[in-house]
């Protein structure tokens, strides 16, 4: 009954050390360089100059996935990341036409407005893309394993139980 009982702990820390394991690995890769381009976007928005904005949006594209659309039941152009790097290139494209200008000029102002309002833009975009990212093919794969797991888990505890009943009631 010891081993049982020592077999069945063993099996629930595996599974929680399995379930810590899986969220991390599952955020690492698919949430955490999303996170890490918002980070980078939210630096390029507040950035003063034309460029200080390109090294912190290159930074970002180099963060996202190039193609794709997290939102797989209903995908949206708004969460595309192939449209998301098309914007970037742009964003990249107008702070170095405006680098040019004369910094307080009307011109370097909208242009500076202009960017600053187009990265608020894919930040929310890349806001609302996050929540899908966790609903990725890995991650889901990981999940059933993990379910399995458990699974496995009770029907272990499940045998163990019904020996333990059996034995007592032959004593």
């Amino acid at each position: 009954m010891a081993s049982s009982y020592r077999l069945m702990m063993a099996g629930v820390l595996a599974l929680i050390a399995f379930g810590v394991g899986m969220a991390l690995y599952g955020y690492q890769v698919a949430i955490y360089p999303v996170d890490l381009a918002g980070g980078y976007l939210s630096r390029a928005e507040s950035a003063q100059t034309p460029e200080d904005i390109a090294y912190f949006v290159r930074l970002a594209r180099n963060e996202l996935p190039e193609f794709g659309n997290p939102v797989w039941s209903f995908p949206t152009a708004k969460t595309d990341f192939g449209l998301i790097h098309r914007n970037l290139d742009a964003i990249l494209a107008r702070a170095n036409s405006i680098s040019s200008l004369e910094p307080y000029s009307t011109e370097y102002n909208t242009g500076m407005y202009d960017i600053h309002a187009s990265i608020e833009g894919i930040q929310k975009q890349l806001v609302d893309a996050t929540p899908y990212l966790y609903v990725s093919f890995t991650n889901i794969m990981l999940s059933a394993v993990w379910i399995a797991v458990i699974l496995a888990l009770f029907a272990i505890m499940r045998r163990g139980r019904a020996r333990f009943r059996q034995e007592y009631e032959n004593q």
